[in-house]
């Protein structure tokens, strides 16, 4: 079933225009960064280049999540998800591994960002693992999102364009130190960027380690993710 469900999936990537955007978006995103950040550490904007990198971080994941969330209302649309009602294959089963790919394609992207842009060398190989298995979980809960309240594809556009101004809210870990910054906790991004500003910014933040911060962002993900899921699958009654 899960070949099934993967080679239909890697067909897709060569015939459909999204998927094909979401195989060259990393490409650009990195070549960007590439020339983006030395140029801002060159002109002594340290602050600057590590919000680019916080950002670029952050977009990697929206971006995955946002292309496959538009990729289930294709299905939707094209009666897919009913035509796999009566084969073998489960239909949340296939929603799943069409979440995963982008996952797994996301944690792929970060890594590829943050050795292009020298941030592996200020940071620690814990971390950096932390950072490239986090960042990507918002991913399939951006998909979600945009799925359990859109119907159709300018409505996902909506609700997409809602969840890139959510995404810019995390930025504020850069700012908060103190107990407040558990009020951003609800928000996917916020225990990624904490981790990331944690290598940033030599002072002491509410929690002293940052596997802490990785441990409770995977929970937090995990059931935000899961509430999405439960929602999506209710609303297109799979």
């Amino acid at each position: 079933m899960f070949n099934r469900v993967f080679i239909h999936e890697l067909k897709s990537m060569t015939r459909d225009k999204m998927y094909t955007f979401l195989l060259v978006y990393p490409i650009i995103m990195a070549v960007i960064a590439y020339f983006l950040v030395p140029y801002l550490r060159d002109l002594d904007s340290q602050i600057a280049a590590d919000i680019v990198v916080l950002i670029f971080v952050l977009m990697n994941s929206f971006m995955f999540g946002a292309i496959t969330g538009f990729t289930l209302l294709d299905d939707q649309d094209d009666k897919v998800l009913l035509s796999l009602r009566i084969t073998p294959i489960n239909v949340k089963y296939y929603v799943a591994i069409k979440l995963s790919i982008s996952y797994v394609l996301g944690v792929l992207a970060t890594m590829l960002l943050i050795l292009v842009t020298g941030f592996l060398n200020s940071i620690s190989l814990i971390d950096f693992l932390f950072i490239i298995l986090l960042a990507p979980m918002q991913g399939p809960i951006i998909a979600l999102f945009i799925n359990s309240f859109a119907t159709n594809k300018v409505e996902g556009f909506v609700f997409m364009k809602l969840s890139g101004i959510i995404l810019l809210v995390p930025i504020a870990a850069l700012f908060l130190t103190n107990w407040t910054e558990l009020l951003l906790g609800i928000i996917p991004g916020f225990w990624t960027a904490r981790i990331v500003s944690m290598q940033l910014l030599p002072i002491e933040f509410f929690f002293s380690a940052s596997w802490i911060y990785f441990v409770i962002g995977c929970i937090v993900n995990i059931v935000i993710g899961l509430l999405f899921f439960k929602l999506y699958t209710k609303r297109v009654n799979i």
